[in-house]
């Protein structure tokens, strides 16, 4: 039976509301983590190359381990927005990264109302701690779209240690108030989460949602004991281009040892507190790795063609599990979930009402069933590129100095999208790239996209024209390590 938000009028009474948070089934918990730039390869259980992740590795050898697991879109803001809204971003008129120029740029809750609104309504508390990067402004706050609690940043990263933002500004926020603190983001985000799951049971006597939202593994590359890179005299954007292999590796696996130690810290604190068992715990990433990581380290992508900002699958094929001890097991899982899906899901597991239509679908008869997922063309679009993939084919759509690329992969086969079959397949070229017209048409209709296409909507991103050209390339991992 489905939780009516309508409830809401009447208290959670007292006697009753800790059993909710701690022991019933029909209001269980969610802990949703969010690396941010990692890759599929990018932790230990997804083949990472020599990069210790024991805690998320124990979500995965005993929880469901997806290995067809794509996010919505190769870069961070829009995969935010199809997480929290479970649509397609471009129903919300993005297509891009929410601009770090213009502060009126953002996720309306007025507009595109988030899950949490409804998490909220049905009695939940709700939290995110770490990264926001849906808007500036103070109308998208995250207080605005259905949070609680948040302790972390608007932008897309901050230095690690001094939380200067690529603004040059500190931007570390308690809520609504700009209120900075000393501290390791990482740990600052580790510490949140667990006061959060502390509170919501001990004080606030309430099942809740929590969004683990971490800046790691995205540049600046810091570990807990490396210096700050923006001080109140400099402000660069990253510091990995000089990095040799071996300091690069070595950065990159403290960053995930601080990720996975806030793993560990949750799931030792759900256990204390005895509602382990009643938690179910999603781990995944906002997009690819970054072209440079997989310069630096060997396979990061799980050599797929491309990186962060392609629609290759080495930008949007990212590590996905779901860790619920009570009944589901473990299994791997080759059902093609995206983000999107994430909204609707969390919403069924919580037994709460979902009256808004959604792109995604839930995938708890699929978790807890075993229930084949249902078969649905996949899109993905970046600004110069689209894609759809139907059953094993794949069309990448790309335009290069103004003229049209069309690639057809079987990935049952090519995995590694290496051989175009475009003209041996014209037929099917013609009607997938149909599909993708059809699609873009539907969900841009009444935005600020509609009109426009791929190819002309732009998106701001920090990147130099040469890693954007491998990109394009749809250069592997592999490929990008022998500079090729």
């Amino acid at each position: 039976m489905k939780m009516n938000s309508k409830l809401l009028a009447l208290p959670l009474m007292a006697v009753s509301s800790a059993a909710l948070a701690q022991h019933d089934p029909a209001h269980p918990n969610v802990v949703f983590i969010l690396g941010d730039d990692m890759g599929y390869s990018g932790i230990h259980c997804y083949g990472g190359n020599n990069i210790p992740s024991p805690n998320i590795d124990y979500l995965a050898e005993n929880g469901v381990q997806c290995m067809n697991y794509h996010a919505n879109a190769p870069l961070s803001s829009p995969t935010r927005v199809s997480i929290l809204t479970g649509c397609y971003q471009q129903r919300a008129g993005l297509n891009h990264i929410y601009s770090e120029i213009d502060p009126m740029d953002g996720l309306d809750p007025a507009v595109y109302p988030s899950m949490t609104k409804l998490l909220q309504a049905a009695g939940y508390r709700t939290g995110i701690m770490g990264k926001w990067h849906l808007g500036q402004d103070i109308k998208y706050n995250p207080l605005n779209n259905g949070f609680d609690v948040w302790h972390g940043y608007t932008m897309g990263n901050i230095d690690f240690h001094s939380h200067y933002n690529t603004q040059h500004k500190i931007d570390w926020w308690d809520g609504k108030e700009l209120k900075d603190e000393p501290g390791y983001v990482t740990h600052l985000i580790n510490k949140y989460s667990v006061e959060f799951i502390r509170e919501s049971v001990e004080k606030e006597h309430k099942p809740f949602f929590l969004f683990v939202s971490h800046n790691a593994v995205h540049v600046p590359m810091q570990g807990p004991n490396d210096p700050p890179l923006r001080t109140p005299e400099v402000c660069p954007y990253r510091n990995d281009q000089d990095m040799t292999d071996a300091e690069y590796q070595r950065v990159y696996r403290d960053m995930v040892e601080a990720l996975d130690d806030g793993v560990g810290q949750i799931m030792n604190t759900l256990r204390e507190l005895g509602i382990l068992d009643n938690t179910l715990i999603i781990y995944t990433s906002d997009n690819g790795g970054e072209a440079i990581a997989a310069q630096k380290f060997d396979g990061n992508n799980g050599y797929f063609r491309g990186a962060k900002g392609s629609v290759y699958e080495g930008g949007i094929r990212v590590p996905g599990i779901f860790y619920y001890p009570k009944g589901w097991g473990h299994r791997v899982s080759m059902d093609p979930i995206m983000s999107m899906d994430i909204m609707p899901t969390v919403l069924d597991f919580c037994n709460v009402n979902n009256n808004r239509k959604t792109d995604g679908i839930s995938c708890l008869p699929t978790l807890q069933g075993c229930q084949p997922f249902p078969e649905r063309p996949q899109f993905y679009a970046a600004t110069g590129s689209q894609t759809v993939i139907d059953g094993t084919w794949k069309l990448v759509w790309t335009m290069q100095n103004q003229q049209e690329k069309l690639e057809l992969f079987n990935l049952v086969n090519d995995i590694h999208e290496e051989h175009d079959l475009s003209t041996l397949y014209p037929e099917r070229t013609a009607q997938m790239k149909k599909q993708i017209e059809d699609w873009w048409a539907d969900v841009t209709k009444g935005t600020k996209l509609e009109g426009k296409t791929t190819f002309n909507s732009g998106w701001f991103y920090e990147i130099t024209p040469e890693q954007m050209e491998k990109l394009r390339q749809g250069m592997t991992s592999k490929d990008m390590k022998q500079g090729t």
